[in-house]
């Protein structure tokens, strides 16, 4: 990849600002001279270049006098920050199941690395690698991605944490920098940024995994990895948005909100592409639905309650509209029955 084409999620620059202010640097004296004027909550859903990333980086470190900044930025980062890919790995069935889809789509969130795993002896390496010379900003960046993992893993297994060990690639220099990661074991001066696992927890089931919302995220990551070099539609972007989202479905005001924009409006951007926010949600709905029947042992009425629907019977009356037939039929056709 050409790092001058690399565009990174504006939610990471955004979360370095949020550092740079609790460090009390005003932000005018930050951005001066960069292609920023400010820095606020709109930059979360937008992206961001290689090089405004570097020179705001590099800028971050001078004037906080914090060489250790990436691991700050680390630990600000939830699953929720990395959009599709974190609700993926929110439902992926165990650890091995989780590295793997990392190691298959870290592209959409930082497609300055790439990740290979694999088990070595007694345990398992997650191993991260440049896709080009990061050169200055080299050691902060993979601190940086190398505590939004473990910060990930650790919320998809919060007992997980005594048990990791990341490798860093610096000297240990001032070690009440690395207060923050005393949860784990530390291994200074290592020649690759990795994180190693015991092999013994990577089957270790993840509490909050669901089948069927994993199955739509990845077809989704998948999708959206395709197009990467494309721009992103409003129709992708809600879609993704209501996935993360599927616990309690956003309204269409809701989410124009997050866009920053009126309802009115959103509806006009979808309406130029072709679709509508009903026609989204009744597409992500059937979808959801589907995988329920199949790959679930759900209750008619428990895939109901999930979807939204006060009962279902109007759940029954969508699904038909959507497949010409009942759940029930539709499960016992897919069964073999």
């Amino acid at each position: 990849m050409n790092h001058n084409h690399a565009r990174i999620p504006g939610v990471y620059l955004y979360t370095l600002s949020e550092c740079m202010t609790d460090f009390g640097i005003d932000q005018q004296v930050w951005l001066k001279d960069s292609a920023y004027k400010s820095i606020d909550g709109t930059l979360i859903d937008e992206t961001v270049s290689f090089k405004d990333l570097k020179q705001l980086l590099l800028k971050a470190i001078e004037l906080s006098k914090n060489q250790t900044l990436g691991i700050l930025v680390g630990h600000r980062l939830s699953l929720q920050s990395h959009g599709i890919l974190g609700y993926a790995l929110m439902n992926c069935e165990n650890l091995e199941a989780a590295a793997k889809l990392l190691e298959q789509y870290i592209a959409l969130r930082f497609p300055l690395v790439q990740v290979s795993s694999q088990y070595n002896g007694s345990t398992f390496i997650i191993e991260l690698n440049e896709t080009f010379p990061l050169n200055e900003i080299r050691i902060p960046l993979l601190e940086a991605i190398l505590v939004t993992i473990k910060s990930a893993l650790d919320q998809l297994i919060p007992q997980l944490k005594k048990n990791i060990t990341l490798y860093l690639p610096r000297s240990p220099g001032h070690r009440i920098s690395y207060e923050s990661l005393k949860d784990c074991h530390l291994i200074f001066n290592s020649p690759t940024a990795s994180i190693s696992i015991p092999k013994g927890l990577m089957q270790n089931k993840i509490p909050l995994a669901n089948l069927a919302a994993y199955k739509e995220a990845e077809i989704l990551c998948a999708k959206e990895l395709a197009t990467l070099s494309q721009e992103s539609t409003y129709k992708n972007k809600v879609k993704q948005k209501i996935l993360e989202n599927s616990e309690n479905f956003p309204t269409q005001a809701v989410m124009a909100s997050w866009f920053n924009m009126t309802s009115r409006t959103l509806h006009r951007r979808l309406i130029e592409e072709g679709s509508s926010y009903r026609r989204i949600l009744d597409e992500v709905k059937q979808a959801l639905a589907i995988s329920y029947l199949t790959n679930t042992d759900l209750t008619i009425k428990e895939i109901a309650y999930f979807l939204g629907y006060e009962d279902d019977r109007n759940f029954s009356r969508a699904f038909r509209r959507w497949q010409g037939t009942s759940p029930s039929q539709y499960r016992l056709q897919k069964n073999g029955g």
